[in-house]
């Protein structure tokens, strides 16, 4: 119990009288009360809670956005080895979320960010050209080695700005493509190329978005292309992008139509010829060699050394044809 400072000083008194603490002590512990009887605020610290740092979307389970940035980058790299000859590869290294905040501070100035529209969705994308890599680019184009020039914050000349151009246009070009063959949900359609970062916060610093990076390999040289991609603007069809419809769909369809005009080579193979070492080496140019009667009863077709069907030979328009008449016994037919 705490008493007041007047009943206080009383007992001190008292207790001072006899002889148990010095006139000092007293003072001392009537300081040392007054700061008891003091009350301290404790101070409560919180944090505001933000309804848009909540990911709504897991980007590891867009199953089928990673399958359209599969497609774009093996359709791109072909195209993009025509002007860069040494470029090695292009590969996804990571699929991410994060503020559009922190992924504009992330971008080195001079930028090259290339504004894409989606008029379905009524949203954007963005595409950001690694500073570096586009100087790498440029040096190779020049003949010179794959390093990138000296990045000291300037503005693109036209030239490089003419480069860069060329550049977007096939990354969207090819992006287009996979995203209505796989999506079909509207076109890609390239708006523009900004150089400042900060505009790309349009409403909020805490707007969420998918982070596509693409590492591109150039002789040992490693730079980076990002496509940002707001998750407003995917909401509507956030559905479509997390089911995976690799064996049905347009996708299918575009296999099958690929896998049924590539061209095979057939063989027409006659049974085996027995015949003695001195007769092989006895032959000369025009000599015949007698089949079996039989042979031509006995005809094997085969597809890249495999067996597929069996027939006879014949004749079809005053030419040598073989006519199937039944599958081989080891036949790989797909249907089978």
């Amino acid at each position: 119990m705490l008493y007041k400072f007047g009943k206080c000083s009383a007992i001190f008194k008292q207790m001072a009288d006899e002889s148990f603490l010095s006139q000092d002590e007293i003072d001392m512990l009537l300081q040392s009360l007054g700061k008891e009887e003091e009350t301290k605020e404790e101070e409560v610290s919180y944090k505001p809670f933000d309804i848009n740092e909540l990911e709504r979307i897991s980007p590891t389970r867009l199953v089928k956005l990673e399958q359209v940035v599969n497609r774009w980058i093996a359709s791109a790299t072909i195209e993009l080895r025509g002007i860069i000859f040494n470029l090695d590869n292009i590969a996804l290294s990571e699929i991410k979320t994060e503020k559009i905040s922190d992924f504009v501070l992330k971008i080195p100035l001079p930028a090259a960010i290339a504004v894409l529209n989606i008029e379905v969705l009524n949203g954007r994308i963005y595409m950001v050209l690694d500073t570096r890599l586009i100087y790498t680019i440029i040096s190779i184009i020049f003949g010179g080695p794959a390093q990138p020039y000296k990045v000291e914050g300037k503005s693109f000349t036209k030239f490089e700005q003419k480069i860069i151009g060329n550049l977007v246009d096939i990354l969207v070009k090819h992006l287009n493509n996979a995203w209505v063959e796989l999506i079909r949900e509207g076109d890609i359609q390239f708006a523009g190329i900004e150089d400042n970062p900060r505009r790309l916060i349009t409403i909020s610093r805490n707007e969420i978005v998918i982070v596509i990076t693409l590492e591109v390999e150039i002789e040992g040289f490693k730079g980076y292309i990002y496509l940002a991609i707001p998750m407003k603007t995917i909401d509507p069809i956030k559905d479509i992008l997390r089911t995976a419809d690799t064996e049905s769909g347009n996708f299918r369809d575009v296999i099958l139509s690929s896998l049924m005009n590539t061209p095979v080579v057939l063989n027409a193979v006659f049974p085996p010829l027995t015949m003695r070492v001195r007769e092989l080496l006895e032959l000369k140019e025009g000599d015949f060699v007698p089949l079996d009667p039989r042979a031509t009863d006995s005809i094997t077709v085969k597809v890249a050394s495999v067996p597929m069907f069996r027939g006879i030979l014949g004749e079809s328009a005053g030419r040598k044809a073989v006519k199937i008449k039944s599958f081989a016994d080891h036949s790989v037919r797909g249907s089978e």
